[in-house]
């Protein structure tokens, strides 16, 4: 970053919801929906048997009744696809008893032995309403839930069927409750897993899923921009120096060099998803996107940049030769995910249309629309000017397709 002022915008926070599906929605009925390919979804229940799905769990009764599955049990348990999906719409039913209940659609999930963790659109009818909520099933918990978004929190009824959309397409995913969006998160950790319906472990109770079906979209994956051995497909523009140590990108410069140090990638780059590890021994660095180069001027490049450094401000939009800070994380939320020392931090960028959001190690750090950043141009890793400092970064990836649609 450049010294300026430096103003505390609290900007941080997740997307405002849009208000309703431009689709027309699915009235709730007692009567199951026949489902048909020429939309371009694909059952996943054929309503007479678990064809293509199985329970990794030591419990848990499934049954078949009705052209329903329910789920039955006293612990909690998921019944899994078989097939494993990437970017795709799912459509599903969900019906849960009276009483205490939770349940929830698995996406991209992880599974193992009485195990299944990942992202999952929450079903929960309880007094606080965060049905179609986000939430990261046995690791980071809450990702996006719904506290004070009441036009969300209204749209689950729980004394019928209700309606499930869930698209994912690349790090983002959109999940709509009876036609109302109620969660539109970007998240870069998992890309590729099955599908699951959840019963929460409420003794007693079942759970009744109906009409699943999906549409195959293809699938994205990280592909690397630095091969680990040289600066092949990358520029240097001076000051500082730039070199390669065994896989790692080592930047360095000193107090007495006046100019930005600045590795540029050779590609321009409009909407992506980054993600990097990097070391900030010393000094202050960033990731530039969007971004354009300057002559005859010792900053030698113009635009936003994603904050490195060893302190508060790690993952915030500064915006060179113009607005200076942008936004600004919270402090005590970089400070609890900061890893310090010798240990290497992940950052992921992710930059589509006007929304611009940052992760650190996992965390969200902030998810901001910008209407007058631009939408194109470079992405170069920075040495600051007049500083003493080396930076490290490994693992840079951008998330691309890897497989289209079928």
């Amino acid at each position: 970053m450049d010294v300026a002022p430096r103003p505390r915008h609290h900007l941080v926070g997740l997307v405002l919801l849009a208000s309703l599906l431009t689709f027309p929605t699915q009235a709730a009925s007692d009567e199951p929906v026949q489902i048909t390919q020429e939309d371009g979804f694909t059952p996943l229940f054929d309503g007479k048997t678990t064809d293509g799905w199985y329970n990794p769990y030591e419990w848990g009764k499934v049954t078949v009744e009705e052209g329903e599955l329910r789920l039955t049990a006293n612990r909690k348990f998921f019944l899994v696809t078989r097939e494993r999906f990437g970017d795709f719409v799912f459509e599903g039913e969900v019906k849960v008893p009276d009483g205490p209940a939770n349940s929830g659609f698995m996406l991209r999930a992880i599974v193992g032995p009485n195990q299944v963790i990942g992202y999952q659109a929450e079903v929960d009818p309880s007094e606080r309403r965060w049905s179609g909520g986000l939430y990261d099933e046995g690791r980071r918990a809450w990702l996006h839930p719904l506290k004070d978004q009441a036009q969300a929190q209204a749209a689950f009824d729980r004394t019928t069927w209700n309606h499930y959309r869930i698209e994912c397409v690349g790090d983002h995913i959109k999940i709509y409750v009876n036609g109302v969006l109620t969660t539109d998160y970007r998240d870069p950790l998992d890309q590729y897993g099955p599908l699951a319906v959840q019963h929460h472990g409420e003794k007693g109770q079942t759970y009744r899923f109906r009409n699943l079906k999906v549409k195959r979209l293809g699938r994205h994956g990280w592909t690397p921009i630095f091969d680990g051995r040289s600066l092949e497909g990358w520029t240097i523009q001076p000051g500082g120096s730039w070199r390669v140590e065994d896989g790692v990108i080592v930047g360095e410069n000193n107090a007495e060099e006046p100019r930005h140090g600045l590795l540029v990638w050779n590609q321009p780059v409009e909407d992506f998803t980054l993600r990097l590890k990097f070391r900030a021994v010393r000094g202050n660095s960033g990731v530039y996107f969007r971004s354009r180069l300057v002559e005859n001027d010792p900053v030698a490049i113009h635009g936003l940049q994603a904050e490195i450094d060893s302190s508060r401000d790690v993952g915030g939009l500064y915006e060179t030769g113009g607005r200076g800070w942008v936004v600004q994380p919270p402090e005590e939320l970089v400070a609890k995910h900061l890893k310090t020392g010798d240990a290497w931090n992940e950052l992921a960028i992710s930059a589509h249309g006007e929304r611009i959001v940052t992760h650190l190690n996992g965390q969200l750090i902030i998810d901001h629309r910008d209407e007058s950043a631009p939408r194109r141009g470079v992405l170069a890793l920075q040495l600051h000017g007049g500083q003493t400092m080396r930076v490290e970064f490994k693992d840079l990836e951008m998330l691309t397709p890897v497989e289209h649609a079928r």
